[in-house]
């Protein structure tokens, strides 16, 4: 006598298990991949596959090369839709330097884009409400397709108690683009205004 097979569920995971590959200093998720759980974590070379990693940045057509040294990698779980919307998360890696390391938490990003003005070779970030923030600056020419734009400037800073940080000391030039990331908001890109003749 045949069995009847129980019905398929229809529910779906709450929750995967993926390896992030996100910034250091502010957490931002820059790739998520699932794994199997017996997987040790891959290291950043593994999964950049290089130095550097190609980024592409929000609303313009370049890519911009992270350096390898400013990323790192952490299994976690986490929601299935990070597979198609990592950069919607960070990991919150607390305030630095930590007395103690925490477990790795992922976090949305919420909230407005922080604002970025160039002013005497230097650029203003400020994230209304985000005291004492990390935020991480990559300075760089426009970006390019193909191998990518390197950054000229990286710039690891916190934000002050009102919200605020001058990056640059100076040596942002009047061509140069930046992307900026501030733990828990959405990266701001800066460009400078299009010249009118």
């Amino acid at each position: 006598m045949a069995t009847a097979k129980p019905a398929a569920s229809a529910v779906t995971p709450t929750s995967v298990a993926v390896t992030v590959l996100h910034l250091q200093h502010t957490g931002h998720v820059l790739a998520a991949l699932t794994r199997t759980t017996a997987a040790p974590t891959a290291d950043v070379g593994e999964l950049t596959g290089s130095t550097d990693f190609p980024l592409a940045e929000p609303g313009a057509s370049g890519l911009v090369l992270v350096p390898a040294d400013l990323l790192t990698a952490a299994d976690l779980s986490a929601p299935p839709d990070i597979l198609t919307a990592f950069w919607h998360w960070y990991v919150d890696v607390g305030v630095l330097p930590a007395p103690a390391p925490a477990p790795p938490r992922l976090e949305q990003v919420t909230g407005t884009v922080p604002t970025v003005q160039r002013d005497a070779g230097s650029l203003t970030v400020s994230s209304v409400g985000d005291s004492k923030a990390p935020v991480l600056a990559l300075v760089h020419p426009a970006g390019q397709w193909g191998a990518g734009t390197t950054a000229r400037l990286r710039i690891l800073s916190f934000l002050d108690a009102r919200g605020r940080a001058q990056l640059g000391g100076g040596a942002v030039t009047s061509t140069d683009e930046a992307l900026v990331f501030v733990q828990g908001r959405p990266v701001a890109r800066y460009a400078p205004a299009p010249v009118i003749n």
